[in-house]
């Protein structure tokens, strides 16, 4: 009797055992499905030179303004600075003085590092490319207004070969060198010209005016010196692949719709 009254309750005892192993198991998975979240999608607008986007999103990877931002470091001309330190088109052109150049360079360099791009290792790399090609070309129009009215300092800078025949002209102050590098000059911009008859009737209009040193001043420095200098920033060039920022920008969207123009 007392044998079966033992078997009896072990049996009990494991009925309710595998009850509560049911129960735990189940109430196992209840959990794991209720902290699945659902992604917060949203939606913006931007645009390219041909085309205009319209892009969903994942809102709880990226804020709406990191994505505008980001649109901004890529597409904005945020490396370059409008600064008009000396006459490239006319002599006549209105300059400015050194102090605006050294104003918009803070303006723009606090500009980028205020952009709230999204945190992933591409964008921030071309964050500080940028950077670094704002502040080349901040140097090079620095030195560009000092050397304009003190031509030997052009010897220090860097430039392409072929540039050596006009900087060697704008340095020796020469009369006749500077017009023979200059003639050399505008057969150079007429072959790269698309209306090179319009190239030669302006040169021959300058060159038989009364300041036809300054003119020829102007173009040796904007055309043959500025034009051939050498970019300090050697990793800028990754700067001018639009076409893997495009892919990595798209990247950030779960889809894209676009409407574009014909090219």
């Amino acid at each position: 009797m007392k044998k079966y009254i033992s078997l009896t309750l072990a049996f009990l005892f494991s009925i309710i055992s595998c009850q509560n192993v049911k129960k735990s198991d189940y109430k196992s998975i209840v959990v794991t499905e209720e902290i699945k979240p659902k992604a917060a999608i949203d939606t913006i607008n931007w645009y390219t030179e041909l085309c205009e986007m319209n892009s969903k999103f994942d809102a709880s990877k990226y804020t709406k303004k990191q994505l505008k931002d980001t649109h901004r470091l890529w597409f904005g001309d945020l490396g370059y600075i409008s600064f008009d330190g000396y006459p490239v088109f006319k002599l006549e052109d209105k300059t400015e003085p050194i102090e605006v150049l050294e104003e918009k360079y803070v303006e723009r360099k606090t500009e980028i590092e205020n952009l709230e791009i999204v945190d992933l290792p591409y964008w921030n790399k071309l964050k500080q490319l940028k950077l670094q090609q704002l502040k080349s070309f901040y140097d090079h129009e620095k030195i560009a207004f000092s050397a304009y009215s003190n031509l030997s300092l052009l010897k220090n800078t860097s430039y392409n070969p072929k540039a050596e025949i006009y900087v060697d002209a704008l340095v020796s102050g020469d009369s006749l060198k500077m017009i023979s590098a200059w003639k050399k000059l505008n057969e150079q911009l007429k072959a790269d010209n698309g209306s090179p008859d319009y190239v030669e009737q302006k040169f021959q209009s300058r060159l038989n005016s009364p300041q036809s040193l300054e003119y020829a001043k102007m173009e040796l420095f904007a055309f043959g010196w500025s034009n051939n200098t050498i970019n300090s920033c050697k990793e800028c060039k990754e700067l001018e692949n639009t076409e893997i920022m495009y892919k990595e920008y798209k990247k950030l969207f779960i889809s894209t719709t676009e409407q574009c123009d014909e090219p």
